[in-house]
This record gives C-alpha cells, sequence and structure tokens, in this order.
C-alpha cells in the first residue's frame, strides 16, 4: 500500500471518528444574571451554569442531561415558598415529593458544585430518574425535610457537603443503587445520613455529629423496593448525636420518626448485608452501633457484621423510646448471619449479645 493511501485512509477513519464521537468542544459556560432558572432553561447538554455570589429566591426545574450548576457557598439559592430548591427529573414542576413507583432513566449526567441552599418547604435538592449524577460541595441550611435527595437515581457521588437543619435527613439515599457518600461534615438535623430500600450504597469518612441519629439504615413501607440491602458504612465520625426528637412519643402514631431514640449512632433496622466497619461512635446517648428487627413487617437484618470498630461513651443517658437500651453495641439476636468482630467497646445489650455471636 502507497504511503498517500495509508494517509488518506487514516484520515478518513479520524473524519469519521470525529463525526461519531460525541462532542464537547461546544459546551459553554452560562452566567447567570437574572435567575438560576433563565440560565439553566438556556443551557444545552455539557453547559455550566455559573452562579455569581448573591441570594436567588426561587425553585429550580433541570430537565436537560448533562448539566452542571456551579457557584460558591456565597452564592444562596432560598427556596422559600418552593418545595425544592433544584428539582432534577422530567416530570412537570409541581408533583408531590412522595411517589408510588419509580419513573424510567431520563437524566442522564448532573452535577451540583457549591452554592448553599436553604429553606426549601421540602428539600434542598431532589433528584428522580437520574443516571450518572455528583453533588458536591454544597452547604443545606434549614431545608424543611431534606437536604440532598436522590430517589429512583443510580451511579451518584455525594461528597464534600455539609449543613443540616431539616426535620428528616440531610443526606437521604432512598430507592437507589450504587450511591456513594463520603467527606460529608452534617449536624442539627433528626438523621444526618439515611438509607432507605436502596441497593449497594456506600458511606464512608463521614463526620456526623449533633443530630438526633447520626446514620440510619430502615426498610419503609409504600415504596417501589422492599428491602435495603448491601451497604458499606466504614471509616465515620459519628459522635454526639443528642439532639432531642422533636417528634412526641406515640400514640398516636403518625410517622415512623416518632420511634427514633435520641442519641442514636449507627442504627440497622432490618436492612441486609450491611457492613458497618472501622468507624468511630462515640458520645451518642441511647446507642452507639445497633441492629435489630424491622417493625414494619419487612424481617430483620440478615448477612450484617459489625467489625472493627471504636464505641465508647455511648448509652450514657438513653431516651426513653428506647425501652431500656443503652449500650455502645446492641443486637436483638433477630435474623441470620449477623455477627461481630474485633470491636473496641465497654458495654452491650443485652449483655454478652456480642460474644454470642461472633463473625467466623
Amino acid at each position: 500500500m502507497h504511503n498517500s493511501t495509508l494517509a488518506r485512509r487514516v484520515l478518513g477513519f479520524a473524519a469519521l471518528a470525529a463525526i461519531l464521537a460525541p462532542t464537547t468542544a461546544s459546551a459553554k459556560n452560562i452566567k447567570v444574571t437574572t435567575t438560576i432558572q433563565a440560565a439553566v432553561d438556556a443551557a444545552s447538554p455539557g453547559d455550566t451554569v455559573v452562579v455569581p455570589p448573591g441570594t436567588y429566591y426561587e425553585g429550580v426545574l433541570v430537565t436537560t442531561s448533562g448539566l452542571t450548576i456551579q457557584g460558591s457557598k456565597a452564592a444562596v439559592l432560598d427556596a422559600s415558598g418552593h418545595p425544592y430548591g433544584i428539582d432534577v427529573e422530567t416530570a412537570a414542576p409541581g408533583d408531590p415529593p412522595v411517589f408510588p413507583g419509580c419513573p424510567d432513566l431520563s437524566i442522564h449526567g448532573f452535577t451540583l458544585e457549591g452554592l448553599t441552599i436553604q429553606n426549601a418547604d421540602d428539600t434542598g435538592v431532589f433528584l428522580r430518574g437520574v443516571d450518572g449524577f455528583r453533588l458536591t460541595g454544597t452547604r443545606y441550611v434549614d431545608n424543611e425535610e431534606y437536604g440532598a435527595f436522590p430517589r429512583c437515581s443510580r451511579d451518584g457521588l455525594i461528597d464534600h457537603n455539609s449543613g443540616g437543619g431539616g426535620e428528616d435527613a440531610t443526606v437521604y439515599v432512598g430507592v437507589d443503587d450504587n450511591v456513594t457518600v463520603e467527606n460529608n461534615h452534617l449536624t442539627n438535623s433528626v438523621i444526618g445520613i439515611e438509607l432507605e430500600n436502596t441497593l449497594n450504597t456506600k458511606v464512608r469518612n463521614n463526620h456526623v455529629s449533633g443530630n438526633v441519629a447520626g446514620i440510619f439504615v430502615i426498610v419503609l413501607p409504600g415504596l417501589p423496593r422492599t428491602s435495603t440491602d448491601n451497604a458499606v458504612i466504614e471509616n465515620n465520625v459519628v459522635k454526639d448525636n443528642n439532639l432531642p426528637n422533636p417528634f412526641p412519643i406515640p400514640p398516636p402514631f403518625f410517622d415512623d420518626l416518632q420511634l427514633l431514640p435520641s442519641g442514636t449512632g449507627i442504627l440497622n433496622v432490618g436492612g441486609d448485608g450491611i457492613i458497618i466497619r472501622n468507624n468511630v461512635v462515640t458520645g451518642n446517648d441511647t446507642v452507639g452501633i445497633g441492629m435489630i428487627d424491622n417493625p414494619f413487617g419487612f424481617g430483620p437484618p440478615d448477612g450484617s457484621e459489625v467489625r472493627s470498630n471504636t464505641a465508647k461513651n455511648n448509652g450514657l443517658n438513653p431516651d426513653p423510646r428506647a425501652g431500656g437500651v443503652a449500650a455502645d453495641l446492641f443486637y436483638d439476636g433477630s435474623g441470620t448471619g449477623n455477627c461481630f468482630a474485633k470491636n473496641n467497646f465497654d458495654t452491650d445489650f443485652p449483655a454478652g449479645i456480642v460474644a454470642a455471636f461472633p463473625c467466623p
């Protein structure tokens, strides 16, 4: 083959590859000049919406794949009067925050980098049906229920966020798959991090303090998935989660959060394959680390382990909701394949339960 022929073929293949390959050459930065929503509406896949410092009184709907919203924490999104600060989904705005089923994955890629999001009537950032996302460097302040809430989404990273102040969880992973929650500093909410009816979650290197409960794993009714499976909770600092529970002790019963004792460090309520390891859990007034049966009929934890944690000075001032439980490590003995190994602790409840269920 002559060199000129080879060169033409190489150039031809290169031209074809350039046509077929996705391009980011046209991606652009769009600076917010009026509202964040106006900039989002003007954006195309791959674009970055840049939010200058200032306060923006609005709720933002994102229905375009591949967008990034970026700004410093001095860029404040005040969502007073709106259910969400940022709502990432293709459903019509105004849909209720609780849904009976999961939609198809319709948004492919979303990044939020920075900003302070505050005062939403429900959730700071809500994602539904999102495939591939990152929520990083955001401060969540006094959103009514949740800070960051991906639902029916997958392949996400929630990292380097801070704040709290809501009546549920600051980071709430619900009905998702393959989400990592790491390097967040969360305080002053009912729950720091909650895993609910979700799969394949990693919770690591977070600092969670000053909540009613630090890290909470549960299976709840009325959701598209009926289990919480395969989570690794590791290398977190979970301390002094002794905020009083704002919900009254039942009766009457109207919310599952009424049952949650103040002073809870890490609690697994019926999750399967939940690995809790290498955490430092201290100063939680009721329990450091616990595993219990699910009160909503989804069964006990199975195949879970508590390994190589430091759990000290927990259970010194227990909440009456705990029914007499007060310990560094607690297990009600339910389920199969659950075990303890190599933990540094002083007290367990019932006494001797840890020795009775050693890991192989």
